[in-house]
């Protein structure tokens, strides 16, 4: 894929539930892992959905007035991971932060843009969802076998002094979708 687009399924300007913080998600389409009872399976075939520009992406994040950062997960993010590069490597010049989700275990990954990508993220998340494993007590993960991998001590130490929880969040859209 062209290194200055992002094949976007949808977004979310504000939410608190993915990450530290208030967050700017960007679920991207696309996803050839399969993972049996995925939550997000119209977000795996490999086909256009929203095409974006990284630095109109890049606009809209920095125009979001009060964001922490932002969270990457989809789909499978690694998929394109040249264009998520580019416009992480521009949101951490602004002093914003990254949650990466990936289906991979860091084990697997051996591109130089994704592993520049996990590098970059300040928090990550590895693993296939594992249906047999699904644990609703699970903050930020969907299934016991995903590890919270922290780049920036800051949330480590706030992690470990939270609960363990896993919070909901509706959002009502134009035409209330």
């Amino acid at each position: 894929m062209d290194k200055n687009i992002v094949n976007v399924a949808e977004i979310e300007e504000k939410s608190q539930i993915y990450g530290p913080g208030t967050r700017f998600v960007i679920w991207v389409q696309g996803c050839t892992l399969g993972c049996k009872g995925c939550w997000n399976v119209e977000m795996q075939p490999l086909t256009p959905k929203n095409i974006i520009d990284v630095d109109e992406l890049t606009y809209r994040i920095l125009k979001t007035r009060g964001i922490e950062g932002i969270t990457l997960l989809g789909g499978e993010p690694l998929m394109q991971s040249y264009p998520l590069l580019s416009l992480v490597e521009k949101v951490k010049k602004n002093r914003l932060t990254v949650m990466l989700y990936t289906g991979y275990e860091l084990e697997e990954i051996n591109d130089e843009s994704s592993i520049k990508l996990i590098n970059m993220s300040d928090i990550i998340i590895p693993g296939r969802y594992i249906h047999s494993k699904r644990s609703t007590y699970l903050r930020w993960r969907g299934s016991t076998n995903q590890a919270i991998i922290f780049n920036n001590k800051k949330y480590e130490s706030i992690y470990k002094k939270e609960i363990e929880e896993n919070n909901a969040e509706i959002h009502i859209k134009k035409m209330g979708k």
